[in-house]
């Protein structure tokens, strides 16, 4: 497709859209993920490139390095940031920071947050209309063949949760008086899906680089975060006039009893690896489940 003075590499306007919602969510990526979370019934990830390029020259995304595995990493700059709070529906004071000079790393961290994101959302490709012949069809071919929507041949990709739209990374939760600076409990990703019934699940993803007593530290700080309480005005019924547990002042009710669930992925292809993870759990800490996803393994915590 050729291009035009406004945008030469020729990209679309739904795929500028969403390169700008996805990094709005994942805040660096490459192209391959963003196709992957947003347009995964694309063939490859030209179109996506070439959004990343087009976007690049109005000055809303940029890059500045490479993942581990050679992939370019992108991501918004400041006047992007607005953009894909428009194209998120959000307003642009909860769109987060940059992550400027995540990728000069090579974002191993990001870059195994947004696979989770990716796997737990499981987009669907969406059916294609085929390109209209300029000659007739083979007779062979049935009327209702011909015009019926096409998806990617071999492409199967599992349901997940939500949406794009559905996510947040890099969330901050704070104690009442803590600095915003000194985040009392930084979570690497939170779902809100409620029409999945998922109000809101809080995600881990543990790569297997920390000392097993800093992740077990981290249920701590969650579970003094969920017991904090705080007067809020506007759930004074609610609680009949009581204290307001501070978590419900961000989020809905889960539906369930207890606090909100925190899932813990295990990322195996790191230095430790999965079956070298033993984390001391506390004593308030349950297990409730645990599964595979994907190359990951996977954990409810659930914390009393």
């Amino acid at each position: 497709m050729g291009g035009s003075l406004t945008y030469p590499y020729g990209s679309t306007s739904a795929a500028r859209g969403h390169v700008l919602a996805a990094l709005g969510v994942l805040k660096v990526a490459s192209a391959d993920q963003i196709r992957r979370l947003t347009c995964p019934g694309h063939k490859d990830s030209k179109g996506v490139r070439n959004a990343c390029l087009d976007l690049a020259k109005h000055g809303l995304t940029l890059s500045e390095g490479s993942a581990r595995d050679g992939q370019k990493l992108w991501g918004l700059t400041p006047l992007g940031i607005t953009a894909a709070a428009e194209a998120l529906g959000r307003p642009a004071a909860d769109m987060g920071g940059n992550a400027r000079g995540a990728a000069r790393s090579g974002a191993p961290h990001a870059m195994a947050v947004n696979e989770t994101v990716i796997a737990l959302t499981g987009t669907q490709p969406a059916p294609t209309r085929p390109i209209a012949r300029t000659t007739p069809p083979p007779a062979s071919g049935t009327p209702a063949e011909a015009g019926a929507p096409a998806v990617p041949a071999g492409l199967v990709v599992p349901a997940g949760f939500g949406s794009v739209a559905s996510w947040a990374t890099e969330v901050v939760h704070n104690l009442p008086g803590v600095s915003r600076t000194r985040p009392w409990v930084r979570t690497d990703a939170v779902l809100r899906a409620p029409e999945a019934g998922l109000p809101v699940l809080l995600v881990e993803v543990d790569r297997c680089t920390e000392a097993d007593d800093v992740l077990a530290a981290k249920f701590a700080r969650y579970r003094e975060f969920f017991r904090v309480q705080v007067k809020d005005h506007s759930l004074a019924v609610t609680y009949g006039g009581q204290g307001v547990p501070l978590w419900q002042t961000h989020y809905p009710p889960t539906g369930r009893a207890g606090y909100p669930p925190v899932l813990v992925v295990f990322d195996p292809g790191t230095r430790l690896g999965a079956g070298g993870r033993s984390v001391p759990v506390p004593p308030h800490v349950g297990i409730h489940s645990f599964a595979v996803l994907g190359n990951c393994s996977v954990a409810e915590a659930r914390i009393a």
